[in-house]
């Protein structure tokens, strides 16, 4: 069952982090002490983008991993509550899949989705949303200005957050730039597990500068960049 567990995790490219995450800390809780030290590290080495992995072995030194899975999930829950007060009642972009960003999309008045190519996680997106009754819409990739023309902000998950900007899907660089273009607030909705020092950004994921980000929505509210980072660490 553990092998299991682990092959699937490290073989999941269609999950967002944040489920990543999840999925990891359920397997740290049944495996041995000893051998958590290696299951982190073969699951890091899957997704080196992924900052909440890193955060877990971290952790893991002074917390057990029940205590962290709980506080993790406490993170994820509020930054779902802040993000859906956010857009309430709006017409919203978003782009790939994250979970925190889907449940956060539930008090939207309209979602226009982009599938989000290669792998086209867009599509589970826009499934999770119409089976929530959210009046949604999937488009490709290619009508992004058209999208981002008809919304009032974009919003975009993250698997890493820096000091310097975030890292997400790739097509989240095109996004924020079709967002300014089109004088369009551009919010990342992440918990705080989620930043980093620095980060190994590989395909399919890319960096984004803070400069396009008009805040991140996170477990403590909607906060600036400088604001994030203040007190961090």
């Amino acid at each position: 069952m553990k092998q299991r567990m682990l092959k699937e995790i490290i073989e999941d490219r269609k999950s967002g982090s944040s489920r990543i995450v999840r999925k990891t800390l359920e397997l740290l809780e049944i495996v041995d002490e000893s051998e958590r030290s290696d299951v982190i590290r073969e699951i890091r080495k899957a997704h080196p983008s992924m900052a909440g992995i890193s955060q877990i072995m971290k952790l893991a030194m002074e917390m057990d991993i029940t205590e962290i899975k709980e506080k993790f999930l406490e993170m994820d829950e509020k930054t779902i509550e802040n993000l859906n007060d956010l857009v309430s009642g709006k017409t919203v972009v978003a782009i790939s899949r994250s979970h925190i960003t889907e449940k956060g999309l539930l008090s939207a008045g309209r979602v226009i989705v982009l599938t989000s190519e290669p792998g086209g996680e867009g599509r589970d997106t826009y499934r999770y949303l119409t089976g929530n009754e959210v009046d949604s819409t999937i488009v490709s990739d290619s009508m992004m200005g058209y999208a981002v023309s008809e919304c009032d902000i974009v919003v975009v998950g993250a698997d890493t957050i820096l000091a310097s900007g975030f890292v997400n899907k790739v097509g989240t660089l095109p996004l924020a730039l079709t967002a300014r273009h089109c004088n369009k607030e551009f919010y990342v909705a992440a918990p705080s597990y989620k930043i980093a020092d620095e980060c190994d950004v590989r395909m399919p994921f890319e960096f984004v500068p803070k400069e396009f980000v008009t805040a991140v929505v996170c477990e403590k509210g909607i906060c600036r960049f400088w604001d994030l980072f203040k007190n961090h660490g």
